[in-house]
């Protein structure tokens, strides 16, 4: 059950006002390389700028079982809750006098809901209740407990992007730049626990560019590549998301190595045309989801480069004419 808590606002009709900055990142490739710049700016929306709700939910065994059974019982119980996206990011687990708890952190109030929860979040519930013998009691902690999202219907259109630092979801209101979190989207549970895993894959692979000089290349290029398996997977996903939302919805490409003389002029990777946009701003200070190019036929979002060094690899990500047959 939830704790009472004080506050009206509907999660379902307001929309948070979200900022963005520039995240200074070290190369992973920079150690020892003489001739590279010692950071580089790349905008980024990230989780202390969407607000979240710190909470605290605990499970009170009514019964005597062996600990590490209730434990498991309420952790599967909280994956299902992470995978649906019901709580984001990392969690904290433990015992105190007897109480198994959990920490965590929600996009909204009443994230925790029963009427949220995917089958198996259903099924998870029911284990814990025949574990615990009761209910989980959930307490926000946090002092500001009006926390709003966004929602899909006040979105001309979506974006799929996460990054290494993000807990939010990876589904963005195209218009505020905001996460919409996944349990508030009209999709079905599968589509939910692919974007989900999707997300965790992107994550993973983009800490990985930035600290680890010998998978920099690699791991650049299924962020940066239309053809890698990351974006195919993640295109996928978009064009099923359009189907159940009705919202244009589009793919981001990170764009990092660039060719200065020809950045601006260069094309949509996915068929070649022109996708510029008229009015683009400058790189530096600009809301994330102010995109430089966008590409309606491909759905396809990007900015400009921000690393223009020599020995750079402005082809990963760029149009490649198809060969002569």
């Amino acid at each position: 059950m939830v704790s009472p808590q004080a506050g009206s606002e509907d999660e379902a009709t307001n929309v948070v006002d979200s900022s963005f900055f520039l995240v200074s990142r070290p190369l992973a490739s920079q150690r020892g390389r003489p001739g590279f710049s010692d950071r580089f700016g790349l905008p980024l929306r990230t989780a202390t700028v969407t607000r979240m709700l710190l909470a605290r939910v605990s499970f009170i065994h009514q019964f005597e079982h062996e600990e590490f059974e209730l434990a498991d019982a309420a952790v599967r119980y909280l994956g299902a809750l992470l995978r649906n996206g019901q709580i984001c990011g990392e969690y904290v687990t433990g015992w105190s006098e007897g109480i198994f708890q959990a920490y965590v952190r929600l996009s909204h109030r009443t994230a925790i809901e029963e009427r949220y929860l995917s089958e198996d979040g259903r099924s998870c519930l029911t284990m814990v209740q025949h574990q615990f013998g009761c209910d989980p009691v959930w307490e926000i902690l946090d002092d500001n407990k009006s926390v709003r999202v966004p929602t899909l219907k006040s979105a001309s259109s979506l974006y799929l992007f996460t990054h290494g630092l993000d807990a939010d979801s990876p589904v963005n209101h195209g218009d505020r730049g905001s996460g919409i979190p996944l349990h508030l989207l009209p999709i079905d549970d599968q589509l939910r626990s692919e974007l989900f895993g999707w997300a965790e894959t992107y994550s993973d692979l983009d800490r990985v560019w930035f600290r680890t000089a010998a998978l920099e290349l690699p791991t650049y290029q299924q962020l940066a590549d239309l053809n890698s398996e990351l974006s195919t997977h993640g295109r996928d996903l978009c064009r099923q998301l359009e189907v159940a939302t009705g919202k244009p919805t589009f793919y981001y490409l990170i764009r990092h190595w660039g060719d200065l003389a020809v950045e601006n002029n260069r094309l949509c990777p996915g068929c070649g045309k022109t996708w510029l946009q008229p009015d683009s701003p400058m790189p530096s200070n600009i809301p994330f989801h102010k995109f430089h190019f966008r590409c309606h036929d491909c759905r396809l979002v990007s900015h400009r480069a921000v690393c223009f060094e020599a020995d750079g690899h402005p082809e990963i990500g760029a149009w490649q004419p198809p060969e002569n047959t």
